[in-house]
């Protein structure tokens, strides 16, 4: 898991600048890498990265399979670690748009009664926008690789819900020799858990379809995306590498 392997990666140089990271359940079980690559990138900047353990799942699956009651206690715990940090004034990167949203916005909504995030959102930010500042602000100065490649972005839906544009794609950008195209192409189809359901399995994957032909169309090498299930939707709807912005950034560093 990402949580074992950042255990493994020690605490880094000592430093005064701190971020707190909350990995979600796909980065830590399913795609470790993408936080693995988001510490890596973090330290380049002189941060020190933090993952509190009392982070648990931010309850999104559960409130979309009628399991509101569970959900509700993992909103207090989140919410409460969240409070900690807001005071502090130290910032909470989250990499999966999903978790971003719920705990920026839909804990707010489902939960008042235990959830202090809605006060705290602003202290939530994505992974990506905060690496685009720290390039802007030259705390971030990589050398970069030489050979060109081409990607593809996809914008998951709980990206596009928060109104903050297309943050993956922007940080794509930003780096030299990458080429990157906006599918623009609607939705993957997967919807969180629902395409997973054997009985929904066709109407996710005709939902897809669209966005499955403008990739295959593409003649990209590579298909980026924030949004894990989106990663799961689009590979198996392509068979096409698809990895986070981050280890796109990541990848692309000497």
């Amino acid at each position: 898991t990402f949580i074992q392997r950042f255990r493994k990666m020690g605490h880094g140089a000592p430093s005064e600048k701190k971020i707190v990271f909350y990995p979600g359940c796909f980065i830590n079980i399913y795609h470790p890498q993408a936080g693995v690559d988001l510490v890596e990138l973090l330290r380049m900047a002189g941060y020190k990265v933090i993952v509190p353990k009392a982070f648990i799942c931010c309850g999104l699956p559960l409130v979309s399979n009628g399991y509101a009651y569970e959900a509700e206690k993992h909103a207090g715990q989140n919410s409460g670690e969240l409070a900690k940090w807001a005071v502090k004034g130290v910032p909470v990167l989250a990499a999966c748009p999903s978790c971003a949203l719920m705990l920026k916005r839909e804990y707010k909504d489902l939960f008042p009664d235990v959830a202090s995030a809605g006060a705290n959102a602003s202290n939530i930010v994505d992974a990506c926008e905060f690496l685009i500042e720290l390039m802007e602000k030259g705390e971030l100065k990589p050398a970069y690789k030489k050979n060109a490649v081409e990607v593809i972005y996809h914008a998951p839906c709980h990206l596009r819900a928060q109104g903050m544009g297309k943050t993956g794609l922007d940080l794509a950008r930003t780096i030299p020799g990458v080429t990157v195209t906006d599918a623009d192409a609607g939705c993957c189809g997967i919807s969180g858990s629902y395409g997973f359901k054997k009985d929904k399995y066709k109407i996710g994957m005709d939902i897809g379809a669209e966005l499955f032909g403008t990739i295959n169309r593409s003649g990209a090498d590579t298909v980026i995306t924030e949004c894990g299930t989106c990663q799961v939707q689009i590979r198996h709807g392509t068979g096409r590498r698809v990895i986070h912005p981050l280890s796109l950034l990541r990848q692309r560093i000497l």
